[in-house]
């Protein structure tokens, strides 16, 4: 991700390059008149003030996404809070709150079974309880229940 955020800035710092060698070219070589010298020497400050404001946008950039993963870290904490509280008021054992939390995560019941270190089969009872204490035909209805709420606002 963070080449990517710079990306810009590297391109620009080439054409930096570029015209820097080109103008020492032109001057060592004495062949270009004042004009031209003058015009490259103008892009190569215009080039150098977009790439300092370029590398300002990438610094805040990185302060937005800190902020950012900042308030989904806070979020999710936010919602598995809401979704214990929930649990509660089905109900729940602890087994079946772990086993909520993994099949709205969409593991498989298989990959559950694993995870738990219990039976398939164990796995497919607890989530047919959890199904029946909330009310909910399936995992798509269970994680539903909790998505909503983030979604009214929008």
């Amino acid at each position: 991700m963070s080449f990517r955020l710079y990306l810009p800035a590297i391109v620009l710092a080439f054409a930096m390059a570029f015209f820097i060698f080109d103008i020492v070219s032109d001057v060592l070589s004495n062949e270009d008149g004042f004009l031209h010298l003058s015009l490259e020497f103008m892009v190569f400050i215009a080039i150098s003030v977009v790439l300092f404001r370029e590398l300002q946008h990438v610094k805040s950039l990185k302060k937005v996404i800190v902020i950012e993963k900042s308030k989904t870290a806070r979020l999710a904490g936010e919602l598995l809070q809401v979704m214990k509280e929930q649990f509660a008021k089905w109900q729940l054992t602890p087994s079946e709150c772990e086993v909520s939390l993994l099949l709205i995560k969409g593991l498989s019941m298989k990959e559950i079974a694993e995870a738990r270190q219990v039976k398939e089969k164990t796995v497919r009872g607890q989530a047919t309880a959890i199904y029946a204490k909330a009310n909910c035909a399936g995992r798509h209805e269970l994680a539903a229940y909790f998505i909503e709420d983030l979604m009214r606002e929008v």
